[in-house]
């Protein structure tokens, strides 16, 4: 003890002697005496390192502060989240980052390994949301503005960035046409906002306006191909959907049905990283229908007979007679029922400095599908980019580049509508060849058809910046887009039947769209006091070129020279497409902010089309959007559960010029014979170069609360929108030689809804945060006016008053107990059923509420998340339309056919079975039956749509001097709850454009390839 107290007193006099010399122990003593300050002052300290991340992005955190709890100990960390300090074991480290919540970790050995911090609550308010010409925060917005990160997209083992988007977005309503790989979707935003025109909102990648609709020149089983298809999922930062005038006007006509911003990932500052991803799984068909076995099949045939009182003959059913009455084949799991394969690797390198950064990433996908025979789905991609800022950092330059290859080669029939083919049904002959009834065509012919398509993509921008002053920056946006595709379909003679064909077929397409567009821009930033002023000034040019052909080649001396066109003895043109789209604009923002709790935003733009006459291609745009951030009021300080409060509205107007090129002109075809020996033209098109410019007025009241902190979020908004000035096809009398012209109609169209999102911030630990999100929009659809639209064709289709999706049909009373005939209702007391005379409104293709649940979990490195999508709608049944026959013809049924009535005094609501065509029953199931009411469905459905649930390796990664080694698994559309009477509530079989005007059922589609549940397994690695 006397030893220990003599050493005390002479280090305690050592200090006391450094003081009075004006040596500060930890400082100057370091750098005047190295070896003193090592053997008295770092004997017990260590050098500790490790890496900062944020526990959402994994990510790394450059600039978070790291110091050591009541000492003087304190550092940053650098580009790559990384840090050393020294601390004492036992030493708690404090380590804190802007709009994350602080971490506190124990010292035990230098090596510390990841820390991950998570994003607090509020930082949800000051998430920097793009508009496209310009950025704000979630905070000072004005306008409605959805924003889905890389994080929620990459969860997701899809094709398209679309179907990424499905029911996380307020107002948005993304429907998949089938299911096959690179088939394209219907995409509303708030709803319908034209007659006859495209609803389609507008697309712009990385600046650049993409091509949206597809360039099939003829298309496969139905559907053509999303060109959004060719842009990698993995390879998005961001996508944020612009809804009201306030986030639209600025992009003028463009912007009338909203739009859709997708900003791919770029490059960071620092060392080097290269991140490998890949996974791999299956897919398979989500749902099925429960068909008739071959015994319940063969007996409601049978009945059928009886019923109409007709003795059956090989003949008439050789089901009955001559196909094996033991044999069952299950048609829907032989022709869509076949597990389908999928690759996605993607590698990528990035890095660089404060002046220069760059991004390269390179991706491969191949996805078969379900269906027999189908070889599948092919997509290599390309990106990069790169981004230089000058040493002053007044000169800024980015430049992208993403090119995207893709083949698909399927069969060209979507062979889901031949599910129903007889259990019995007898494939081939007795010498293995096909086997063909009459002029029936078997399902399995054609699987020898081939369908190819070959697209090349390639979307270019490049942006230059100048900071004159701090505060003016122009800025010149340069991009360039093109995408061509080859088709080919080849029908051999094998694969049609020699009872109706004289020969083998093949069709060739070509089609190609380039665009180049110029926006050079001036943004002016001034602080006045408490306020701030923002400025934008711009202009557009934008060129478009669209084209194409398509042949028809038929008489090939044999089928091994279908994909010769050569070798065709006739061919003919059944397409050709030249259009060239000119597009100019001005336009320009003003946004002023007082107190950072008065915002007040302003936006007008001028655009001229090229797709209307000399005289009426200007129209002018713009909006007003205010905001009121209360919270922040005096009167608001005692409210204490209150933690944000934001009142915001805006008023605008937008146009659309979404029609056909040249539809102003009038347009001449050659004739097919010549005379005299010259060839002449004649008219196919009455011109009128009056028309104008659709008009979209739109309207938004919404409210955004924060809570307890902001640990929930809460925003609602009503909106209303009302097009005007509709551009339709006027009807023209049948002596003219047309059946009608382009004009504007003062028909109104008014979309109305409610939004809303919550965000909920459950519970967060170090260890352990459970977050949620919930969303759910109310539309509603109205045709306003229609001026004389009973005396017009268009009174078959539409109701002022209704729906623009109404689907009209006959009202179903009930199947008569005595005779098993359906009956309907007589609507106008002719005493007999009529078409237009008896039709009433029997459904609403729009649905009446959608949304999607979220729920992110996170315990240590266990990441878990999965999403619900709901829609509550309504859609025509599998026994709706022309391709549904009478319960007892030569075609399954499902086992709801049991219900069917079967003697008097039955009562139900299907009708008897019937198989002659002459037969009362027959006829009024064909003629009416499945036109009706009673063949309407709920299509209602909750659908788990995606689960993803990760592990992070941290301990494992940082021994291997690895930043990430995640693995992962990944499901897509796993399970769904629905009453739907059909394959799929969401493809449906229902063409979602445009019915006839003459008969309401002309788009009925057979059905179509449900969506795919997919199960994925990845692995994730960043070095």
């Amino acid at each position: 003890l006397s030893q220990f107290t003599v050493l005390l007193f002479f280090f305690w006099f050592g200090i006391q002697s450094l003081s009075v010399a004006g040596v500060s122990p930890g400082s100057d003593v370091k750098e005047n005496y190295p070896d003193f300050y090592l053997s008295f002052f770092q004997q017990n300290q260590l050098r500790v390192s490790g890496t900062v991340v944020s526990a959402e992005t994994r990510e790394p955190l450059a600039g978070a502060s790291v110091t050591v709890r009541g000492g003087s100990s304190a550092v940053v960390t650098d580009a790559d989240g990384k840090f050393t300090i020294s601390a004492e074991a036992g030493n708690v480290l404090v380590i804190t980052y802007v709009g994350f919540q602080s971490r506190e970790v124990t010292v035990t050995t230098e090596s510390i390994g990841t820390i991950t911090l998570i994003p607090v609550a509020g930082n949800l308010q000051e998430v920097v949301i793009n508009k496209g010409y310009y950025t704000e925060t979630k905070r000072l917005t004005t306008g409605s503005v959805s924003n889905i990160g890389s994080t929620v997209i990459g969860n997701q083992p899809v094709t398209n960035p679309l179907a990424a988007l499905q029911g996380r977005v307020t107002g948005l309503t993304i429907t998949s046409n089938s299911g096959s790989p690179g088939s394209s979707f219907n995409v509303r935003i708030r709803g319908e906002n034209s007659i006859s025109s495209q609803s389609d909102p507008l697309y712009i990648i990385d600046g650049v306006p993409f091509i949206s609709t597809s360039i099939n020149q003829f298309n496969a089983g139905g559907v053509g191909q999303s060109p959004l298809s060719s842009i990698n999922p993995n390879d998005i930062e961001s996508i944020d959907v612009l809804k009201d005038a306030d986030a639209t006007a600025i992009y003028g006509s463009r912007g009338a049905n909203g739009v859709v911003l997708i900003t791919t990932k770029r490059g960071r500052s620092g060392k080097g990283r290269v991140n490998f991803n890949i996974y791999t799984g299956f897919s398979n068909v989500s749902r099925k229908l429960n068909m008739l076995n071959t015994e319940q099949y063969l007996a409601l045939r049978r009945e059928a007979f009886e019923n109409d009182g007709v003795v059956p003959t090989e003949a008439l059913a050789p089901d009955l007679f001559i196909w094996d009455q033991n044999q069952y084949t299950d048609w829907q799991d032989l022709l869509i029922g076949n597990t389908a394969n999928l690759l996605d690797a993607q590698v990528s390198f990035s890095g660089g400095n404060e002046q220069v950064r760059f991004l390269l990433s390179g991706s491969y996908r191949k996805e078969n599908t379900v269906v027999l025979g189908d070889d599948g789905y092919q997509r290599g991609g390309v990106l990069l980019k790169v981004d230089h800022s000058s040493r002053s950092r007044k000169f800024n330059l980015s430049a992208s580049l993403n090119a995207t290859t893709d083949k698909n080669r399927s069969i060209p029939t979507d062979v889901t509508q031949y599910i129903n083919r007889a259990p019995n049904y007898r494939a081939y002959d007795d010498e293995g060849g096909l086997y063909w009834l009459g002029t029936e065509s078997n399902p399995l012919s054609y699987l020898y058809q081939t369908y190819e398509t070959k697209t090349n993509s390639l979307i270019a921008n490049s942006t230059l910046s100048y900071a004159i002053i701090p505060d003016l920056l122009i800025k010149t946006s340069l991009g360039y887009n093109h995408m061509a595709m080859d088709q080919y379909q080849g029908l051999p003679q094998i694969s049609f039947n020699p009872n109706t064909t004289t020969g083998s077929q093949a069709q060739y397409g070509t089609s190609s769209v380039s665009s180049y567009i110029i926006e050079p821009q001036i943004n002016y930033t001034r602080s006045f006091g408490m306020g701030e002023l923002n400025v934008l000034l711009g202009a557009s040019w934008q060129e478009s070129l669209r084209e194409g052909y398509y042949l028809l080649g038929t008489g090939y001396s044999s089928d091994a020279q279908l994909r010769n066109i050569g070798a065709a003895s006739s061919l003919s043109r059944r397409n050709n497409t030249h259009a060239l789209y000119h597009y100019q604009s001005v336009f320009g923002r003003v946004n002023y902010a007082y107190d950072q709790k008065y915002i007040i935003n302003a936006t007008f733009r001028r655009d001229g089309s090229s797709r209307f006459g000399p005289n009426r291609r200007f129209g002018n745009f713009g909006s007003v959007g205010a905001a009121w951030i209360f919270s922040d009021e005096q009167f608001m300080d005692n409210v204490g559960f209150l933690s944000f409060g934001k009142l915001r509205t805006s008023y605008g107007t937008s146009g659309n010029d979404q029609i056909g090129d040249y539809a102003y002109l009038d347009t001449w075809s050659p004739t097919t014979f010549a005379y005299g020996g010259v060839s002449g033209l004649y008219p196919t098109r009455v011109y009128n170069p009056e028309y104008g410019w659709e008009t979209n007025r739109k309207f938004e009241l919404a409210l955004d609360l924060g809570f307890l902190q902001d640990k929930l979020n809460l925003s609602v908004g009503y909106f209303n929108n009302r097009s005007g000035n509709q551009l339709i096809g006027r009807t023209l009398a049948p002596q003219t030689g047309f059946s009608s012209f382009t004009d504007n109609l003062p028909a109104k169209i008014e979309n109305t809804g409610w939004e809303l999102e919550i965000n909920s911030f459950n519970f967060s630990t170090p260890d352990f945060s459970w977050n949620t999100s919930f969303n759910i929009s109310v539309p509603r659809n109205k045709l306003l006016e229609y001026p004389d639209l009973e005396t017009r064709p268009e009174a078959n289709r539409f109701e002022v008053g209704k729906s623009l999706r109404i689907v009209k049909g006959y009202e179903f009373l009930r199947v008569n107990p005595e005779t098993g005939i359906a009956e309907f209702v007589d609507q106008d007391n002719s005493g007999t059923l009529t078409e237009a005379g008896d039709w009433v409104v029997i459904g609403d293709l729009l649905p009446k509420f959608f949304g999607g649940l979220t729920n992110d979990l996170r315990y240590k490195d266990w990441e878990l998340s999965f999403f619900f999508q709901f829609v509550n709608q309504e859609a025509p049944g599998i026994m709706y339309g022309p391709y549904a026959s009478p319960y007892g013809t030569r075609a399954n049924k499902d086992i709801t056919a049991l219900d069917r009535w079967q003697k008097p005094g039955d009562i139900t609501n299907i009708p008897r079975a019937t198989t002659t065509t002459s037969n009362v029953a027959y006829t009024s199931f064909n003629n009416y039956y499945r036109y009706s009411s009673a063949t309407w469905s709920n299509a209602s459905y909750i659908r788990l749509k995606n689960l993803s649930l990760k592990y992070n390796f941290t301990k494992l990664a940082n021994r291997l001097n690895l930043e990430n080694l995640t693995v992962y698994a990944q499901g897509q559309n796993l399970f769904i709850i629905t009453d739907y009477h059909g394959l799929d509530p969401e493809t449906q079989g229902f063409d979602r454009n445009f019915v006839s005007n003459v008969n309401p059922f002309g788009s009925v589609k057979p059905p179509m390839l449900p969506v795919m549940r997919s199960i994925t397994f990845g692995l994730r690695l960043q070095l």
